[in-house]
């Protein structure tokens, strides 16, 4: 019967019809003088069906249809903006179509749309009628808080000619969009999945229209990520033993056209992958692929798939709704299960699956909001406070210690709290500190600078007393093992992206692969032995390999 419903289910997702790349030439140019990276500007959140619209909907992007009607660039306050074509300068700070503090909309007659630059610094020194020509300066990007250490960015809008209807700006704005999307993005993933819709909406490219005054386009039945119900601590990587690297690795077509964003390792064995995928108007399921056999074997389960462990041995689940439910610890080699005291809140496993963590927001009542960290054995005894303050992330970084994170305007300080001695230690402070990551084993961090002179990408041992340490690339990384990463050089200007590696503990850096490939939305994954990445390849839409030649 599995096998039954596997083939069928193929049968219907190889009859849908695939996106297709974009090949017609686009008007603008971007909206930034000067050119993307790490010291200037990234991508901040992409238009339409985004996680954070999905999130703040209700709040912020409601009369647009609850999607991110909009494109983010993420800069530092002051950064001067330009006319993405030749047009005439409709409305200076009319406060009527919202982005605040300041705004501007210039209408370009030749494309037929209308572009809104919001959340300007100040006032821009034009007049309604006033001629521009591309690439003028025409303003300065600001901060909707007016704080300029809050979350400076440029909020840029397309709109058509009557103001009803924005469009995504990667149809109309000429760039490498897959390569700015690999790095700078507030979150990963981009995009809200809908189970019942599971191809909808999931890429850059494929964001649809939006009607001021629509009906929610993102009120779905069943959703993955589903941030709403709340989800626990991110799994740390497990340890990884260190292997050396191969000079020679190789690319290959993986799944079929159109399938499948956001695929997954298993979290121990390096041949079996995961996917999301169906039908449209039929709820999605797991797919488990064979890397050796290069199709799907089994059918996991119906999506989302189960919140697991980081080595896939425990199941942790929320039976009930959000106020009267229980949660209840699997464990999966014999089923045995049992309720945990966690307030309903999912808890994380530590590597080894003796604690848990799980964090609580007290929204409520208290002003500014308070959030509690707490740890117990699995079983759920010895249950402990950790903290409990302002801004405070966790998630664990060992088997007994945990990564706290604490964010006051534009400072991040990063402390290591052991669980089994009570002892912790500040780690460092920096300012404008993004893409924080553990490697596996919990010896070491990365993060990038943004902003400033000392924008770049750092490592920092997890010891009392470590410096970070610059290193010599920038770009989006995944960790391979506990002393190296892959990683994708920033290359704004470069047609396609190119895989290269550096050992953080010999200082070696190579590249990789000579083949074209493009990581669609920043969407690639590193298997468990480190000798495979899977991802989207933006140049056929489809599931991608790259691997050590031989295996």
């Amino acid at each position: 019967m599995l096998l039954r419903l596997l083939s069928v289910t193929l049968l219907m997702l190889l009859a849908t019809t695939p996106l297709q790349a974009q090949t017609t030439p686009r008007p603008f140019v971007l909206p930034m003088r000067e050119a993307p990276g790490v010291g200037t500007w990234l991508l901040g959140q992409p238009y339409g069906n985004t996680i954070g619209a999905y999130l703040r909907g209700a709040d912020w992007y409601d009369a647009g249809q609850r999607l991110h009607f909009g494109m983010d660039f993420s800069m530092e306050c002051g950064s001067e903006l330009i006319a993405m074509a030749d047009g005439v300068v409709m409305f200076v700070d009319d406060l009527g179509f919202g982005s605040g503090p300041h705004n501007l909309l210039i209408r370009h007659d030749a494309a037929g749309v209308i572009a809104l630059y919001g959340h300007l610094l100040q006032r821009p020194a034009l007049v309604p009628g006033q001629q521009v020509t591309q690439g003028q300066v025409v303003a300065l990007s600001g901060d909707p808080d007016v704080t300029c250490d809050s979350r400076p960015h440029l909020h840029l809008e397309i709109r058509s000619l009557d103001y009803f209807t924005t469009y995504n700006p990667v149809e109309y704005i000429e760039a490498n969009w897959h390569m700015l999307a690999s790095m700078g993005s507030f979150r990963y993933p981009l995009f809200q999945q809908d189970l019942d819709n599971a191809r909808q909406w999931m890429s850059i490219d494929d964001q649809p229209p939006v009607q001021f005054g629509g009906r929610a386009l993102n009120a779905y039945t069943a959703t993955y990520p589903d941030w709403s119900a709340g989800l626990p601590p991110a799994n740390p990587p497990l340890n990884r033993p260190a292997a050396p690297i191969s000079d020679t690795w190789t690319l290959r077509r993986f799944g079929y056209e159109g399938c499948c964003p956001g695929a997954w390792w298993h979290p121990t064995d390096s041949t079996r992958l995961y996917v999301i995928d169906g039908t449209p108007n039929q709820r999605a399921a797991v797919f488990e692929w064979s890397v050796i056999d290069g199709a799907p074997v089994n059918v996991a389960g119906q999506a989302p798939p189960p919140i697991l462990s980081p080595d896939g041995t425990h199941q942790v689940e929320r039976r009930g709704d959000m106020v009267g439910g229980q949660i209840i610890i699997r464990r999966l080699a014999d089923n045995a299960e049992w309720t945990v005291e966690t307030e309903n809140t999912l808890p994380a496993f530590s590597p080894d699956n003796t604690r848990l963590l799980w964090i609580i927001n007290r929204i409520g009542g208290t002003l500014p909001a308070l959030t509690e960290v707490w740890v117990s054995d699995v079983d759920g005894a010895n249950r402990r406070q950790i903290t409990v303050e302002e801004n405070i992330s966790a998630q664990w970084l060992d088997a007994a210690r945990l990564l706290l994170t604490r964010r006051e305007q534009l400072t991040t300080a990063v402390s290591i709290y052991d669980t089994s001695s009570g002892e912790s230690y500040l780690l460092g402070a920096w300012d404008w500190l993004r893409g924080l990551s553990i490697a596996p084993g919990g010896g070491r961090l990365m993060f990038y600078l943004v902003y400033s002179d000392a924008a770049g990408t750092y490592a920092i041992d997890t010891q009392p007393g470590a410096v970070a340490q610059r290193l010599p690339f920038f770009g989006s990384w995944r960790w391979r093992d506990a002393d190296s990463v892959f990683y994708l050089p920033f290359d704004p200007a470069g047609a396609y992206h190119r895989l290269a590696y550096y050992n953080l503990a010999t200082s070696d850096q190579r590249l990789l692969t000579t083949d074209p490939f493009l990581v669609a939305d920043g969407d690639w994954s590193v298997s468990a032995d480190g000798r495979r990445i899977a991802f989207m390849n933006a140049l056929n839409l489809t599931l991608s390999l790259i691997e050590e030649s031989g295996l």
